[in-house]
């Protein structure tokens, strides 16, 4: 049965995501041929599911979906082999692992300009024809060594289930060993993050902030209720710091927001498998939920958008989300996708100025990380005035209050801002070293020359 359902044949597979009517999505296999893979969706619902977040499965699926082009390649049929007790060579596994290194979306963009030539090509062959073949980071390799091993461990137990056999389960045993141990080395929260290309000039998020003001003359889009609309997606991504899906599952119901009376905030929630959300890509908080406060003039533009375009836009009064998409159409009043924030609204402001290109929206969240780290330079530069009202926060009390803000579990999570912090307060200090001592090289060589 299960070699019938799992032979690949010329099956192609996307990734997809049902929506249950609980609200569950329930990412799957799809082929081509409207049948979900059959070993893929055991392996969803019996090992990952109870488990893992939506997106992480996703991933999941995603490295299998790359892995199973590599079966395809070389013809062969794993879940058969593995019924006949032959599990993979330490050759094999080498090869899985170069296979996994490979940059997806270079093959993609190797069809797309194939296909301009009107040739009918094999678009897994044509990488012999090319020098290097560009490969992702470690992390990624890491990520999906890891999610092809579990699948393989998975597929080969229930390959042998009915033969009750140790040394078959210890040939499996074997075989995840070896898999797991070609992942690169230093994976983990060690390994820190790239963060030199989330510098940005100074004031550069200024002025973009200035563009996407609904009134500024080079804001790019057209209607009104979209220009306000962009205009404070990308304040509250600033002035919270924020994740983009956070931001996009904001809700309106009275208990997620308050913008009146003394204290106003927003709720950041979770809102896994809302029925009321038509998305299957569901922008969700992926860290914990907190209340965060806003400034008056930030609440005064929430209520204004909710009352005065929200209110009279079409459908929006179906579900409970803040940002709504305005354009006529099938999708008007829904919530503001992912895809559409990603591939239509950011690109756009990004088209107004060449230097706004390094501007992404996870950025924004690092602004805010460096902002914090300079309000507390600046309030513990002035605790040390005794005629100063200010007291003097600890590095604890700043670590709990950014874990709180950024909705992290751990203080730890904010180890990278704190580092990229400090590693600018170095350079600049060093800098500043380095012009006074030339300062004072200039001055010495000004005096030898009077004197001679």
């Amino acid at each position: 049965m299960y070699e019938e359902n799992v032979r690949l044949g010329c099956t192609v597979y996307k990734l997809d995501r049902l929506i249950f009517a609980n609200g569950e999505r329930y990412p799957v296999l799809m082929g081509n041929d409207g049948m979900p893979h059959f070993l893929a969706t055991l392996w969803v619902t019996t090992k990952l599911r109870s488990s893992l977040s939506v997106n992480t499965i996703s991933n999941r699926l995603g490295a299998l979906k790359w892995f199973l082009q590599w079966e395809e390649n070389k013809h062969r049929d794993l879940f058969s082999e593995f019924q006949k007790g032959k599990f993979l060579s330490d050759t094999d596994i080498d090869n899985i692992r170069e296979h996994l290194s490979h940059d997806i979306s270079h093959f993609k963009g190797l069809a797309k300009s194939k296909k301009t030539r009107d040739k009918v090509i094999d678009l897994f062959n044509t990488p012999r024809l090319i020098s290097v073949t560009p490969t992702v980071g470690r992390n990624n390799i890491y990520n999906r060594v890891t999610a092809i091993a579990s699948y393989l461990d998975f597929i080969a137990r229930v390959a042998v289930q009915n033969c009750n056999s140790t040394k078959l389960l210890t040939e499996i045993n074997s075989m995840n060993k070896r898999i797991l141990a070609v992942r690169p080395k230093g994976k983990g929260k060690n390994v820190l993050d790239k963060l030199d290309g989330k510098d940005l000039p100074d004031g550069l998020i200024e002025e973009f902030m200035a563009v996407a003001q609904f009134d500024h003359p080079k804001n790019p889009f057209k209607h009104a209720s979209t220009k306000k609309r962009n205009h404070l997606m990308f304040l509250l991504l600033k002035e919270l710091g924020i994740r983009r899906g956070e931001l996009l599952s904001l809700s309106i119901e009275s208990n997620f927001l308050m913008l009146h009376g003394p204290q106003k905030f927003i709720w950041v929630k979770r809102h896994h498998d809302d029925i009321y959300d038509p998305r299957k890509n569901q922008p969700v908080a992926k860290t914990k939920e907190r209340m965060l406060r806003i400034r008056d003039e930030t609440a005064a533009l929430i209520d204004d958008y909710i009352i005065n375009i929200r209110a009279k836009t079409p459908n929006a009064n179906k579900h409970p989300y803040l940002f709504v998409t305005h354009r006529k159409g099938k999708t008007q009043g829904q919530p503001i996708s992912t895809s559409t924030f990603d591939s239509i609204i950011v690109p756009t402001m990004k088209s107004v100025d060449e230097r706004f290109k390094s501007i992404h929206p996870h950025y924004f969240r690092h602004n805010w990380n460096q902002w914090f780290s300079e309000i507390i330079d600046k309030n513990n530069d002035l605790s040390k005035d005794p005629n100063s009202n200010r007291n003097f926060i600890s590095s604890s009390e700043e670590a709990k209050s950014r874990m709180y803000q950024m909705g992290h579990t751990s203080e730890s999570s904010a180890k990278p801002y704190v580092e990229r912090h400090i590693r600018n307060k170095t350079n600049k200090l060093v800098l500043e070293e380095q012009e006074e001592l030339q300062r004072l090289i200039t001055e010495s060589q000004k005096i030898e020359d009077m004197n001679e």
